[in-house]
């Protein structure tokens, strides 16, 4: 779907930030002039692809039922290994000179675009108007960042995507990305920041990040960040029996004129184990130091379980249910809400696959279906969907699903198609 091409949560235009050119251009520079303090490497290579979509569809509770549109990202990619594996960490001899060798030690820098635009038409009447279409279009910065890593660790920094987390449909610790398990494409937006990672022999491993100049309003929070004003946070997840365990921290400053104390923490924990039968809990904790009333707390816990059933081409059935609360105080639960989410997916053949989505409400009594058809083509996939959803107020926990600001309210089909394409070539 085109979830980022209509906001989620206001209806002003989209705009292009002038400061993330500055921060693209210091991104790009590093990635160029790193590697010319470093020895030439024969497997060096540069990689381009890109994704190309197009899409027709019909909605019938939004503002402007019809839609026809497209969207490209291309992508370059520059790969420089550094050190060859070895067997082990060891100390090298190279024509004299002592250096350390860090095994599979590589340099890679990635930039993409995201260009995208739409025609939206009939929003007046049956007949067209000069008051009855729409264009809406951008041209912005997808992903940029530089990496340096090795087979234990990596360093990242620039226009990222940040994700984590054991639930797939209900996610509380959907912090940073706003992915949604309905998009075809799963497009989202990256933050600014740097993130280190280090991987232990156990499959035990640490993520640590800090972000600056990220005003925009991140999934499940009420009051952006002050842009200039650093965020940090860190993550650490150890297995457990058949499964793995994880704790997550963030803290940022609010953008809160009026309070002294601005600041935010989000604590989140989640466990995932496979057996017969897979399942998973996954919860957050958002306290506000400001005292915000019912607004200073949120608390979000999701439960979930998946199984594959051995019917034909088998069967993948997955269930989630999230417990949504608020109060003055942390697990007071003065006022919550609980959402259900429901999918199928079953393999018709090598080159087709059919999906269904249900989400439930249960205090606005709503059902949101959602059915997909994939086919893969010698060219590319085409995707045939269709939904039937409440034309009702925007809901943040579905996005999509809001009436005037997003295709999938009502009743509704679309159709897209992707293509997708890669070249590579080494640097010598």
């Amino acid at each position: 779907m085109i979830f980022d091409t209509l906001p989620l949560r206001s209806k002003a235009a989209l705009q292009v930030p002038k400061v993330p050119v500055l921060r693209l251009s210091l991104v790009m520079l590093t990635a160029m002039l790193l590697p010319l303090n470093l020895p030439a490497q024969s497997d060096a290579g540069l990689k381009f692809k890109g994704q190309l979509s197009g899409w027709g569809s019909y909605s019938s509770g939004a503002e402007f039922p019809v839609m026809v549109g497209g969207r490209y990202l291309p992508q370059l990619n520059l790969e420089l290994p550094l050190v060859k594996n070895l067997n082990s960490d060891t100390l090298n001899l190279d024509s004299g000179r002592k250096s350390i060798g860090i095994k599979g030690l590589r340099f890679d820098a990635e930039v993409a675009g995201n260009l995208y635009g739409s025609l939206e038409m009939f929003g007046g009447g049956e007949l067209p108007s000069d008051d009855d279409y729409r264009w809406r279009g951008d041209v912005k910065l997808y992903r940029g960042w530089v990496r340096l890593s090795s087979d234990k660790a990596e360093i990242r920094v620039g226009l990222q995507k940040i994700n984590f987390g054991s639930a797939m449909m209900l996610r509380p610790l959907m912090w940073f990305d706003t992915m949604d398990p309905r998009d075809p494409l799963q497009l989202t937006d990256g933050v600014w920041g740097a993130m280190g990672r280090y991987y232990f022999g156990n499959n035990a491993n640490i993520w640590v990040w800090g972000l600056l100049g990220n005003s925009k309003l991140k999934p499940f929070e009420t009051l952006p960040s002050e842009r200039w004003s650093p965020e940090f946070g860190g993550r650490v997840q150890v297995p457990v029996g058949s499964g793995e365990a994880a704790f997550t921290f963030h803290r940022r400053k609010m953008d809160l004129p009026l309070f002294e104390n601005k600041y935010e923490n989000k604590y989140g924990l989640d466990v995932r184990f496979d057996y017969e039968v897979g399942f998973w809990a996954e919860a957050a904790l958002i306290n506000k130091r400001a005292p915000l009333g019912i607004a200073s707390n949120q608390e979000l816990i999701t439960l979930g379980a998946d199984y594959t059933f051995g019917i034909g081409n088998g069967l993948g059935v997955s269930a989630e249910h999230m417990l949504i609360a608020s109060g003055g105080k942390a697990f007071e639960f003065s006022a919550t809400a609980n959402l259900s989410a429901f999918s199928l997916n079953y393999p018709l053949g090598m080159d087709d696959n059919i999906s269904l989505m249900f989400y439930y409400d249960w205090r606005g009594e709503n059902l949101f279906n959602f059915v997909r058809w994939k086919h893969r083509v010698s060219f590319g996939d085409l995707f045939v969907m269709a939904f039937a959803n409440p034309e009702l107020t925007e809901n943040p926990l579905l996005p999509g699903s809001s009436a005037g600001s997003a295709v999938m309210s009502g009743l509704g089909i679309q159709v897209m198609l992707v293509l997708n394409h890669q070249t590579k070539s080494k640097i010598r």
